[in-house]
C-alpha cells in the first residue's frame, strides 16, 4: 500500500537535554532552525508531515498508529522535564495529552489492527513492546521517586492514563495477550539496547542532539497534523469505560495543550 511519507524526527537520548538556539536564531512560532545550525543534527525535524489519505482505512491506521506514536515521544520528553522541575500542574496535562494520544493512535477497528499494524510489528520483532521504549521507562523511573498526592490532579491524569492503556488493548486485542507475553518474555525484564534501538527504529525515530527551535518546529508539525486529522475524522471508538468514552470527547483540548506547553516552557528557557 502507498502510505504518506512522515518524516523521521529526531530527539535526543532521554538523559540527555536540548541544546540552545544559537546566536540569533528564533524558536518563536512558526520559525524554522538554520539548516546549516549543527544542533539541529537532522534535516527531518524540519520536514512538513503530509496529511493522512484521503480514501484508505488501511492506510490511515497506519498513519495514525505512527504519527501518534511521535505525538506521544514529544509529550514524553516534556513530561519528563515537568517532573524534573517538580511542575505537577503541567505533568498532569502532560499525562491527559499522552492519554489522548493513545487514543488516537489506537483508534482504527480491531480488524484493521489484526491485520495491518500487529503484523507489521511482529514482522520487526515477535515481542515488540511499548514498554522497550526509552522515553517511557525513564518517565516511569522518575516516578519511582514522585508520589502524587490523593485526588490531585496528577494522580488522577495518571488513573486514568492506567484506563486508557488497559481499554485500548482490550478494544485492540479483545482474545489475546500483549506480543511481549505471547512471545514467552518476561515482562519484568528490562529490555536490551538492540529492543530499545528496535522501538525507537521502527517509529522512525532518531537519536541526536536537536536544539529547541528544531524540536519545536518538530513538535508542532506533528501535533497540528494529528488535530487537523481528527478535526476531518473525529476519534469515535467504543469503550467498555465510561470515563474513557468521555475523556474521548475532549481529545483535541488535551492535545492542543502540548503545544502551549512546549511554547510556555522551552521559550522561557526551560529546558527539557
Amino acid at each position: 500500500m502507498t502510505v504518506p511519507v512522515i518524516p523521521r524526527i529526531v530527539i535526543p537520548l532521554p538523559q540527555e537535554r536540548l541544546t540552545p538556539c544559537s546566536e540569533g536564531e528564533q524558536a518563536g512560532p512558526g520559525a524554522l532552525p538554520r539548516q546549516s545550525h549543527a544542533s539541529c543534527a537532522r534535516r527531518e525535524n524540519t520536514q512538513p508531515v503530509p496529511p493522512p489519505p484521503a480514501n484508505s482505512e488501511i492506510e490511515r491506521a497506519w498513519y495514525r498508529w505512527i504519527l501518534g506514536h511521535h505525538g506521544s515521544f514529544v509529550t514524553w520528553r516534556l513530561l519528563s522535564s515537568a517532573l524534573y522541575h517538580r511542575d505537577f500542574d503541567e505533568a498532569a496535562a502532560l499525562f491527559d495529552a499522552y492519554s489522548a494520544l493513545l487514543l488516537y493512535a489506537g483508534s482504527c477497528t480491531p480488524e484493521l489492527y489484526g491485520t495491518v499494524v500487529r503484523p507489521r510489528m511482529v514482522a520487526r520483532d515477535p515481542a515488540m513492546s511499548g514498554t522497550w521504549a526509552r522515553d517511557y521507562r525513564h518517565i516511569n523511573r522518575q516516578l519511582a521517586d514522585i508520589v502524587p498526592a490523593r485526588g490531585s490532579a496528577l494522580k488522577e491524569a495518571m488513573k486514568i492514563n492506567r484506563l486508557v492503556h488497559m481499554s485500548v488493548a482490550w478494544r485492540l486485542v479483545p482474545t489475546g495477550g500483549s506480543l511481549l507475553r505471547d512471545s514467552g518474555h518476561d515482562v519484568h525484564d528490562e529490555p536490551t539496547l538492540e529492543e530499545q534501538d528496535i522501538v525507537d527504529d521502527f517509529f522512525l525515530l532518531d537519536r541526536g542532539p536537536n536544539c529547541t527551535s528544531g524540536f519545536l518546529v518538530a513538535l508542532r508539525a506533528r501535533i497540528t497534523a494529528i488535530l487537523a486529522d481528527m478535526h476531518t475524522r473525529p476519534v469515535q471508538a467504543d469503550y467498555r469505560h465510561e470515563a474513557v468514552n468521555r475523556f474521548q470527547e475532549d481529545l483535541p483540548v488535551h492535545i492542543a495543550r502540548v503545544v502551549s506547553i512546549a511554547e510556555a516552557t522551552l521559550l522561557e528557557g526551560v529546558n527539557a
